[in-house]
């Protein structure tokens, strides 16, 4: 798989324009894959790759260290360009001629969950949805608030002086008293849309008038 990271990018655009870079990324990748590591000197990449001659001194001449400044941000190019794609990267880190070869993906490793994740799992399993008579008080409310009026108090409950009849103008209590109920259990989120857009409409409606 290296090697064919090495001769993909070495046909590319970014390197094809670059003779002397790509000579030393495929000499430098060529001699890690054959366990060559010795070869992996300012030295020996001059006179072997780059064509320098044999009395060539790199305590005088840079030009390793150039060329592999160059090299790294060549391949930073390549891999934002028409390499993003590659599957394996080749990295020449600072201070070293010794490539080294990472997945594209970046793998981590995957923390087991939490003692008190598990057990929010295990209460929310157990977890039974609202009545469906809670469901049909929370769109009766819903449509109460798109006509503008209240709702009266559930059957089940005595009639006070201070409920609000049928037709008479909503309250902020009862939005309260529904807002509530609802934060105190989950509902479906259709029905949460459809709340907040009814109320949105009646803050509208009423600005309006």
């Amino acid at each position: 798989m290296v090697q064919s990271a090495l001769v993909t990018a070495l046909q590319s655009r970014e390197f094809q324009s670059a003779p002397q870079l790509r000579a030393f990324l495929g000499f430098v990748v060529r001699a890690t894959l054959n366990n060559e590591q010795e070869k992996l000197k300012g030295y020996t990449i001059a006179v072997e790759a780059l064509g320098r001659p044999e009395d060539f001194n790199p305590v005088t001449d840079p030009i390793v260290r150039v060329e592999a400044a160059r090299l790294r941000r060549r391949l930073e190019k390549y891999y934002s360009g028409s390499g993003a794609g590659d599957p394996v990267r080749i990295v020449i880190p600072k201070g070293s001629y010794a490539p080294e070869f990472h997945p594209a993906c970046g793998e981590r490793a995957v923390s087991p969950p939490s003692e008190s994740l598990l057990a929010f799992e295990e209460e929310g399993s157990a977890f039974e949805g609202p009545s469906a008579s809670d469901l049909q008080a929370d769109a009766d409310l819903a449509g109460a608030i798109a006509r503008g009026t209240a709702l009266g108090p559930p059957a089940s409950a005595p009639q006070s002086g201070r409920a609000a009849s049928a037709t008479g103008p909503i309250r902020d209590t009862d939005i309260r008293l529904s807002a509530g109920r609802l934060l105190h259990r989950p509902v479906p989120l259709s029905l949460a849309l459809l709340f907040a857009g009814l109320c949105f409409l009646a803050g509208y409606l009423a600005a309006a008038s």
